[in-house]
């Protein structure tokens, strides 16, 4: 099946507000595509954190992406559903948008974890262990 999505009529301004937009099996199947992609993508990462060998971080972080990527597809499928449906101001695009920059918005804070928080905590917990190496032995 041929695919024919057009972005740019997609996100045409004059109709970007529309409450009860038209609406196209081609869009229907992309979004379903690209949602189904996204909970596919969360459980390889859960499947990841299960069998992973590595540090709480580790899994701390993956657990994180988990749960931005469940939630947002699932989310996503409710907004699919409501456009196919032509729910009445919830098929509307705008909220596409708001999901997409809620996705963002949460995968800013999930790479801040990862970038900042994690290396200090290992390296924090590295010098706690280091001290705690000197320190006398409970009997």
């Amino acid at each position: 099946m041929p695919f024919n999505f057009d972005f740019s009529r997609f996100f045409n301004s004059s109709r970007f507000f529309d409450f009860q937009p038209a609406i196209s099996l081609d869009t229907v199947y992309f979004l379903l595509e690209l949602f189904g992609v996204l909970l596919i993508l969360a459980a390889v990462v859960k499947a990841i954190q299960k069998f992973s060998q590595r540090d709480s971080f580790y899994k701390t972080l993956l657990q994180k992406y988990f749960i931005m990527l469940t939630t947002m597809s699932v989310i996503g499928f409710f907004l699919t559903w409501f456009r196919y449906e032509r729910a009445y101001l919830l098929s509307a695009r705008f909220w596409l948008l708001v999901w997409l920059i809620g996705t963002v918005v949460w995968l800013a804070f999930i790479l801040k974890y990862q970038i900042k928080v994690m290396p200090q905590a290992r390296e924090k917990l590295q010098k706690t262990r280091e001290f705690n190496k000197y320190l006398p032995k409970k009997k």
